[in-house]
């Protein structure tokens, strides 16, 4: 599992106004610190309140560890792995390349291409098919609407909404 460190950030700015020079010292956290928000997702995940996350009270986030190569603790995801998880700059971003998905060969199994789904909100993922220009497809809900799924051999997810 990747450490998570929090470090301080300073950047000094110098004004002129005037002919006078103002300094100014300002402290702020990096864009990776973990919020208040990621306090508050982990303690509504965590449906027993024992301190981890087990796949059953957050798929999501057990499939976002698998997609990032993260091993979860035998006992589940702990708040400091969710923390560090969800502080991360690309934790709630998807957004696909332009394009995609891309036709090309693709080396995800189902199970892969399932997690890549997982981790971008999308639920209820069905059975996907590896179509001929190598793009795992199937249906999802992505905020309770029926979307269709496609994951190419990039690991872009791009869902599209169901007529």
């Amino acid at each position: 599992m990747r450490g998570f460190q929090a470090s301080m950030l300073s950047a000094a700015f110098v004004v002129t106004l005037g002919g006078t020079a103002f300094a100014q010292t300002e402290t702020v956290a990096p864009a990776t610190a973990p919020t208040a928000d990621c306090d508050a997702q982990f303690t509504a995940l965590d449906a027993d309140a024992n301190g981890y996350l087990t796949d059953a009270e957050a798929p999501r986030e057990f499939a976002r560890a698998r997609v990032d190569a993260m091993t979860p603790e035998a006992s589940g995801i702990s708040k400091a792995a969710f923390l560090e998880m969800c502080g991360s700059e690309n934790w709630a971003q998807n957004t696909p390349e332009e394009g995609a998905p891309f036709e090309g060969a693709n080396s995800f199994t189902e199970e892969q291409a399932r997690d890549r789904a997982v981790a971008w909100n999308v639920t209820e993922v069905s059975a996907l098919t590896l179509d001929d220009k190598g793009i795992w497809r199937g249906i999802g809900k992505v905020d309770g609407a029926e979307v269709s799924v496609a994951v190419d051999y990039k690991g872009n997810v791009v869902t599209t909404p169901k007529a």
